[in-house]
């Protein structure tokens, strides 16, 4: 976790996709008590609430704030329990063909279907780099 490794990852185009739609704070009133739930190909993978974060959402604003804001910024959070790279199982991973929905009490569900590096840039895979 030290790494920033999780936080790289959501930097990488198409990495970190945001939807289906975002909102005002006056849609939201509480957003420290919305439930979450993260499903591939229909099987639950994460679930919680946004109660349970261990940083809160005031927080996580006020301590990026002297990096200052432009318009878009996104300020994206940690996850829960549920992820492949501490499973242990490389059968979580995703792969092409998995469908993946992402899903926030009263914001909607985000559906991203996982495709090939082949079919996604029309490319063959890059080569390995050895850093």
């Amino acid at each position: 976790m030290e790494s920033g490794v999780f936080s790289f990852c959501k930097a990488i185009d198409t990495f970190c996709p945001v939807g289906p739609y975002i909102v005002t704070a006056d849609e939201i009133p509480d957003p420290q008590n919305l439930d979450m739930e993260l499903r591939v190909n229909g099987v639950v993978r994460q679930k919680s609430n946004t109660s349970r974060m261990s940083v809160s959402i005031p927080h996580l604003v006020a301590y990026h704030s002297p990096q200052g804001y432009s318009a878009g910024d996104l300020i994206t959070t940690g996850t829960v329990q549920g992820v492949a790279g501490f499973s242990g199982d490389p059968d979580m991973y995703l792969k092409p063909g998995d469908v993946v929905e992402a899903e926030v009490e009263r914001l909607g569900v985000l559906r991203t279907p996982i495709v090939s590096w082949q079919e996604g840039h029309g490319t063959p895979v890059p080569a390995k780099v050895d850093w």
